[in-house]
C-alpha cells in the first residue's frame, strides 16, 4: 500500500468524484482511477460503488476512511511540529554569557529576539569566561558569549567584536577633570581596583602595565565584576580600568569615563558546540549580538 494511493482515496471522498480528487491532487482522472484500483487490491475489497451514475464509498469504505483521517490529521500534526522548528529551532534556546554581556546589551539583545520568536523559551545564564566555555562545551548551553578564549575539546569560537577599554574615576577625582585621555603614568600613586587575577582580561591589563619599567599601580582591591568595580570607583575607592560597555550603565554610580592611552583591548568570542549542530535559534542570537555590539560602539 503506498502514500499516494490512500491519498487518493482520501481525496475522493472529501470532494465526491475521481475529476476533482485529480483537480485537488494536480493529476490526471485515469491516473487517480489507476490509484485506486490498486488500493483495492491491497485491501481485498471495493471503495467505491456508482449509484445513479455517482461514485459512492462503500460501507468498508466509510470504515476505511476513519483510520485514514486519523493518520492524516497525525501527518498534519508532524508536518506543523516540522514547520515550528524550521523556524524556531527546538523552542527553548540556552545562552550563557559573562557578566560584561549579560548585565548590559544582553537585555535589549533578548528583546529584538523576543519579537522576532515570542513563543521561544530563553534560559539565560552567567558565569566568567572559562565556566562559560564549560557550559557550552558540555552542551548544556547551544550559545556562548565569552570575553576569552582558552582551547577546549567540544567548543568552536568565533572573535565577534573587540572594544577599547577606559579609565573609570571618581567624579571628583582630578583626572576627572582632565581634557585627555587617562595614560598610564597617571596611574602612579593611586589605588587600582584589579579584576581577578587570572581572568583573561585581567592577563592584557597586567601586560600593558608591565611594558613599562614599573607597574605604576597601588592594588589593594580585586573583585571579578567590572560592575562591582565601578560601584567602587564611585565610592572613591580607587581607579579602574574596565570594558566600555560596563563603564557606559554605570555612569549612574558617580564615575567618569575617560578614554585609555596606550588603549588595552576587551573581545568578545561566540562560543558553540562542535558535537551538536548549531540551531536556527542560535543563529539568529548570534545575529542580533553582532547587531548590538555595534549599535553600542
Amino acid at each position: 500500500m503506498q502514500f499516494k494511493q490512500v491519498e487518493a482515496f482520501r481525496a475522493i471522498i472529501l470532494t465526491g468524484s475521481m475529476t476533482a480528487a485529480a483537480r485537488e491532487l494536480h493529476t490526471s482522472q485515469p491516473n487517480i482511477s489507476r490509484l485506486i484500483a490498486q488500493l483495492e487490491r491491497h485491501t481485498g475489497f471495493a471503495l467505491f460503488t456508482r449509484i445513479a451514475g455517482r461514485l459512492a464509498p462503500t460501507p468498508e469504505a466509510r470504515a476505511f476512511f476513519r483510520d485514514v483521517e486519523r493518520a492524516f490529521v497525525g501527518l498534519q500534526d508532524i508536518k506543523a511540529s516540522a514547520n515550528n522548528i524550521r523556524k524556531q529551532g527546538t523552542g527553548h534556546l540556552r545562552i550563557a554569557a559573562v557578566p560584561s554581556i549579560a548585565l548590559t546589551i544582553m537585555p535589549n539583545v533578548l528583546k529584538v529576539f523576543a519579537q522576532k520568536f515570542p513563543k521561544t523559551r530563553v534560559s539565560l545564564y552567567v558565569g566568567d569566561s572559562g565556566t562559560v566555555a564549560q557550559w557550552v562545551a558540555s552542551s548544556y548551553c547551544d550559545v556562548g558569549i565569552s570575553a576569552y578564549v582558552d582551547e577546549m575539546p567540544g567548543m568552536n569560537s568565533e572573535r565577534i567584536d573587540t572594544l577599547q577599554g577606559v579609565c573609570v574615576v571618581y567624579k571628583d577625582h582630578a583626572l576627572a577633570r582632565v581634557n585627555r585621555a587617562v595614560k598610564i603614568k597617571d596611574f602612579r600613586g593611586e589605588s587600582f581596583i584589579s579584576l581577578h587575577s587570572g581572568d583573561g582580561t585581567r592577563r592584557n591589563i597586567d601586560a600593558l602595565f608591565g611594558s613599562y619599567e614599573e607597574d605604576y599601580r597601588t592594588m589593594y582591591y580585586e573583585c571579578r565584576y567590572a560592575v562591582a568595580i565601578c560601584n567602587m570607583v564611585g565610592l572613591g575607592m580607587g581607579i579602574s580600568i574596565v570594558n566600555p560597555l560596563v563603564a557606559k550603565n554605570c555612569k549612574h554610580m558617580g564615575i567618569v569615563v575617560k578614554p585609555l592611552e596606550p588603549q588595552v583591548a576587551f573581545s568578545y568570542f561566540i562560543l558553540s558546540s562542535t558535537i551538536h549542530v548549531t540551531s536556527t535559534l542560535a543563529l539568529e542570537m548570534h545575529s542580533i549580538l553582532r547587531e548590538e555590539l555595534q549599535r553600542h560602539k
